[in-house]
Parts: C-alpha cells; sequence; structure tokens
C-alpha cells in the first residue's frame, strides 16, 4: 500500500547555449614618430700652449721663537654644573615647611572653573634645592579647568623652608597638594 501519490516532474529545464568570451584584440600600439636630430659637431675652443712659466723661489728666513713652558697659559677645564641630586621623601627627616597661608593669598581661582563650581585637588610634585627655592614644579594630577595652572602660577617666587636629613639641609623632591573649594 502506498500512501504517497505520485506527482507528475513539473521541473523545467531551460537550455541555454553558452559562448566563450573572447576579449576584443588590442588596439594596435601607435608607432611614435622619431624624428632625426642632425649631430652638431660639438664647439671645442683650442687653447694655445703656453710658454713655460719659469718658477722662481723666493726664500724668507723663518724665525723660530721658543717659548719656556712656565709662559704658556694653561687652559683649566670649564666645570659641569653640578646636578642637584633631589632626595625622595622617605630618605628625609624634616619635610619642608611650605608657606601656605602665603601660598592661599596668591591662589587666583581659575574663572571657568567658578562659573561651572569645579572643585578638586591638584597633586604637584615640587624640586626643592637646600636653600628652599623651588626649582621645578611637575602635575601628577590634574582635575582640568586652569586649576594646575592657577596652582603653579601660586606657587612662583615662594620660599620654603628647606627639607633636612639628620640636621643638614637637603634638596628634595615633594609631592604637594593643592585643594580648590567653591566657598
Amino acid at each position: 500500500t502506498t500512501d504517497k501519490k505520485q506527482r507528475p516532474d513539473t521541473t523545467i529545464f531551460k537550455i541555454v547555449d553558452l559562448q566563450e568570451y573572447i576579449p576584443p584584440p588590442p588596439e594596435p600600439k601607435k608607432e611614435e614618430k622619431i624624428k632625426e636630430i642632425e649631430k652638431k659637431p660639438k664647439e671645442t675652443i683650442e687653447v694655445p700652449q703656453q710658454e713655460d712659466i719659469a718658477e722662481e723661489i723666493i726664500e724668507t728666513e723663518k724665525e723660530v721663537k721658543v717659548v719656556p713652558v712656565s709662559e704658556i697659559p694653561q687652559t683649566v677645564p670649564a666645570e659641569k654644573p653640578k646636578e642637584i641630586e633631589y632626595l625622595p621623601q622617605h630618605k628625609i627627616s624634616v619635610p619642608p615647611k611650605m608657606p601656605t597661608e602665603e601660598i592661599k593669598s596668591k591662589i587666583r581661582y581659575p574663572p571657568l572653573a567658578q562659573r561651572q563650581k569645579i572643585e578638586g585637588v591638584v597633586f604637584l610634585e615640587l624640586y626643592i634645592d637646600k636653600y628652599g627655592e623651588i626649582r621645578n614644579i611637575i602635575v601628577l594630577k590634574d582635575p582640568g579647568y586652569g586649576l594646575a595652572e592657577a596652582a603653579i602660577n601660586a606657587l612662583k617666587g615662594i620660599k620654603a623652608a628647606p627639607a633636612e636629613a639628620n640636621g643638614i639641609p637637603v634638596a628634595v623632591r615633594f609631592r604637594f597638594p593643592i585643594r580648590f573649594k567653591i566657598k
């Protein structure tokens, strides 16, 4: 017993003639016209041979001056300015004392940050020499809006009490935060 009904095959085939693709023949190359250039003889200039020039040797008396070694100025090599070795904070016994009240009086809150009520902390690394002068300032963290520039400007011209290592003033790298807060 067959449950399946037999259906007639409805597949349609279309016969297509395929032609091989033949590319068009290449265009014939244009022959370039070659102009023959008349070869002109190179102009040569003849120089008449000169008569031998007489060599006249003039002798002069040479004076040799002997200078004793003691009279020769000795050049002393210029000493390179000594680079300051800045100690890290953990190698000092007394940290530098920053004049915080003077710094506070010199700080100018950036107008853009003030208008937008931006607050933040600027972390600086100060290079303070053994005389308490700030030689270099590096911004470690900048919240933006001109706060780091304001902090650097406030520290210009500031002199701190120098750091000490075993009672001797030393140059130090000192991390110094400045907090900007709107009152």
